[in-house]
């Protein structure tokens, strides 16, 4: 089974590692190559800085042809929710060449399924394009959760700050303003309060937002975080296990990736995911991984 896994940065190599952490303890296949292809397109203009929802469809959709036409996956997963919003623009979605799952849809069902309290309040944090999009907050509400639940915080920069040092002093500045923002927005202060990480790289710095919250209001705290989820149909579809797995990581950019980023990400990763954290540490740099080659397909 060959899986790419993509991202908008490195967030999405938490679910890189939880993958290899559950194929290790769930041996579904006997051999699993997930290759985690970094969709940043320059270190200096993201996603989030693009003026258009056509202009960030138009990157990604050069990336996911690059996925396909060079490693020939059997499924992709978009572990990244700003480019799960996204994916519905590109060309590729259209017609699609291999199985995409995206983060979003796993998300909703699990906020939903913790939001049964209708006196329960709910903050969707993630980037300006995931939250300003309402994409969750509309999924939600079909599914008969009320709009005065729901609380949008979009977190500009903070993906950055997470990535460069999830424990950093900017990074926990940031975690402060935007939580103290999202609670000036409630009409009241619950008795119980969820976060939900609607940003791969939130997970990183989970224990901060529920720091954060936990010192600023006196409601039950809850984080709800999607990357250990998103990846549950492959398990819960099985019916055949092998004895071992021979799991193999690969780690592709065309954005070089700072000294800073490699540690700091890295030591988290280790303890559970040896070979996401060794992949890391040796990541391959492609040049025009997807900015050149793919520009008119």
């Amino acid at each position: 089974m060959k899986i790419v896994i993509t991202d908008s940065g490195l967030g999405g190599l938490s679910v890189v590692g939880e993958l290899e952490r559950r194929l290790d303890e769930n041996p579904i296949f006997k051999r699993a190559e997930l290759i985690f292809f970094n969709s940043l397109f320059s270190p200096v203009y993201g996603y989030n800085s693009m003026k258009s929802i056509a202009e960030k469809a138009g990157v990604f959709n050069n990336a996911l042809n690059s996925m396909v036409e060079n490693y020939n996956p059997d499924l992709i997963l978009i572990a990244c929710n700003t480019l799960s919003v996204v994916y519905p623009h590109t060309n590729f979605a259209k017609n699609p060449k291999t199985k995409v799952v995206g983060i979003v849809e796993s998300g909703v069902s699990l906020f939903a399924e913790n939001l049964q309290n209708s006196n329960d309040k709910l903050i969707l944090l993630g980037t300006p394009t995931t939250i300003n999009s309402n994409v969750y907050k509309n999924e939600l509400i079909k599914l008969g959760i009320s709009e005065n639940q729901i609380i949008n915080e979009p977190c500009f920069g903070l993906e950055t700050a997470i990535q460069n040092d999830p424990n950093s002093d900017e990074t926990k500045n940031l975690i402060a303003n935007f939580v103290n923002e999202a609670l000036q927005k409630m009409d009241s202060i619950p008795n119980k309060i969820f976060a939900a990480l609607c940003c791969t790289h939130y997970g990183y710095s989970e224990n901060l937002f529920l720091a954060e919250i936990s010192n600023q209001v006196k409601s039950k705290v809850g984080i709800l975080n999607p990357n250990n989820t998103m990846i549950d149909f492959l398990f819960e579809n099985s019916t055949e296990f092998f004895e071992n797995i021979n799991i193999s990581v690969k780690i592709v950019s065309q954005v070089g990736l700072r000294e800073n980023e490699i540690k700091s990400l890295g030591s988290i990763l280790e303890l559970n995911s040896p070979k996401t954290s060794a992949a890391l540490k040796n990541y391959i740099f492609v040049e025009k991984l997807f900015s050149k080659n793919y520009e008119s397909k």
